[in-house]
């Protein structure tokens, strides 16, 4: 089935095992090295970082604005967050993940206590596809079934549970990734592809370079058990 992708996102969260108390008293002071990675490469509006003085550890945080907001870092005691909009070709997906790891930097060498419990990378996206929304209701009918035991895109899962939502999980390597299949809301556009990969602490993918060449590897194989081609 010829598809075209339309628009893809990117999402990456850090969650740390236990807050970074050691910088609760001075965590308005990440607002410099967050400021200092980024100056060099792109022009920081002055309403670009905001902080949010909250008295709790859920509202306590630094966010940072780029490019009319397709672009958004969110920094907490208890983890950080990146989310890219509206990725259109492999330079701007390079230029992400470039920007990810800058700010994942300036966090981590500021929270320098923060010991990561899981990492999770999400990349949405929206398809028009040959034969329009009846070939994707199509698709989509076609994998409400339950592979509990099998490795239906072969990414080396060993357990698969499945609906439209797959769920599949590998306890070696200590990952999970789901794949969800649905008609896109978007106008225009006929597919929804989600794919989230989790890496729990002690996995093999523990930097941002191998979670996206894992997720890359995972993507092309669904794509292709699922009878995708790209126009």
């Amino acid at each position: 089935m010829k598809v075209s992708v339309t628009r893809s996102d990117a999402h990456y969260e850090v969650a740390f095992h236990r807050p970074a108390f050691s910088r609760i008293a001075s965590f308005s002071q990440i607002v410099e090295p967050i400021y200092d990675a980024f100056s060099a490469e792109v022009q920081i509006p002055p309403d670009a970082i905001k902080l949010e003085n909250g008295n709790t550890i859920a509202t306590a945080g630094v966010t940072l604005t780029l490019f009319s907001g397709f672009s958004l870092f969110e920094a907490r005691l208890d983890g950080y967050k990146a989310r890219f909009l509206d990725l259109q070709s492999s330079e701007a997906i390079d230029q992400a993940k470039r920007y990810a790891k800058l700010f994942e930097s300036a966090v981590c060498g500021f929270l320098a206590d923060g010991i990561p419990a899981y990492w999770r990378l999400i990349i949405p996206s929206w398809l028009t596809v040959d034969g329009g929304m009846d070939a994707a209701e199509g698709l989509i009918r076609g994998l409400t079934w339950l592979p509990e035991s099998h490795d239906p895109f072969e990414i080396g899962s060993t357990k698969v549970s499945s609906q439209v939502r797959f769920d599949c999980f590998n306890t070696e390597d200590l990952w999970t990734v789901r794949v969800t299949v649905d008609k896109s809301a978007m106008p225009d556009t006929h597919l929804f592809l989600e794919i989230s990969s989790e890496y729990v602490h002690g996995s093999p993918f523990n930097t941002l370079d191998k979670q996206a060449e894992h997720l890359s590897i995972v993507w092309n194989s669904v794509v292709s058990k699922l009878g995708l081609e790209g126009d």
